[in-house]
């Protein structure tokens, strides 16, 4: 099969897509120096939509000098089994910032970020258009974990509806957003308080349109079975019982935000 590569400007504008004839936003990919295998796997699925792209470098964490005091350390131990984040866990955060700022720099209305482990469908580029037709979101999650009792907002293309999730969806892999939805975010996932795709779904909190996509554009490509940040290294041991109820209860107040958040939605 031929490869078809576009080619967009400097600034990260959005362009016009060689076959669709519609406009697609800039496409940032967050990838570490050392994944050559990753990159090139999600290279190929781009350029096999005319989809051109922008490579992000991706944060070692350990690199960063003092990252632990990125964190906010209580409420971090509050919102999470590990009382401090790991390294990798760090770095990815901080390149979906990184991502957001060089979005920011660009002329762009909105963008789409993702993490080198993912291929896009074919019809990915069929809802990129769609989604532009309307300013009814702000952040769209192009991937995600868990079914999360989607609530149909309008169609997209004629199998795919944008939705509102009533309940947790995770992952930070595939999402779109808006200038909006990133100068929000830059500011309020600072300090870090929990791991990036759980710090990027606060609408209660920041105010923004946050919607996904049912079926689902974008898929894990089959690298992603083996992690590069230390999310599979993780410690099976039991909570004292005073910090197992305060992370219940912490859990417990962020779904109910969300149901209540997510079901006002619905309506408007």
């Amino acid at each position: 099969m031929r490869m078809l590569i576009v080619k967009v400007d400097k600034r990260g504008g959005a362009f016009i897509h060689p076959i669709y004839r519609r406009p697609m936003p800039p496409i940032y990919v967050i990838n570490l120096d050392r994944d050559v295998e990753r990159m090139g796997s999600l290279a190929r699925s781009l350029e096999a939509l005319g989809l051109p792209y922008v490579r992000i470098p991706a944060v070692l964490g350990k690199q960063v000098p003092d990252w632990e005091k990125l964190v906010d350390a209580e409420l971090y131990g509050a919102r999470n089994r590990l009382a401090m984040p790991r390294p990798g866990e760090v770095g990815c955060y901080l390149s979906h910032l990184k991502a957001m700022e060089e979005f920011l720099r660009s002329d762009a209305p909105w963008c789409v970020i993702l993490e080198d482990d993912v291929e896009l469908r074919p019809e990915c580029v069929e809802v990129l258009a769609a989604l532009a037709r309307r300013d009814d979101w702000d952040l769209v999650k192009l991937f995600c974990f868990h079914s999360g009792l989607p609530v149909r907002k309008r169609a997209l293309t004629a199998r795919h509806h944008l939705v509102v999730h009533l309940t947790r969806t995770t992952s930070s892999a595939a999402y779109a957003l808006n200038r909006r939805a990133a100068e929000t975010l830059l500011r309020s996932m600072r300090p870090i308080t929990e791991q990036v795709d759980h710090a990027l779904e606060r609408p209660w909190e920041t105010g923004l349109r946050v919607r996904g996509v049912r079926p689902l554009p974008v898929v894990l490509a089959p690298v992603a079975a083996t992690t590069t940040i230390g999310y599979d290294d993780r410690s099976g041991r039991r909570l004292p019982w005073g910090r197992a109820f305060r992370l219940f209860r912490s859990r417990a107040g962020k779904e109910v935000s969300r149901f209540l958040w997510a079901l006002a939605e619905t309506w408007r």
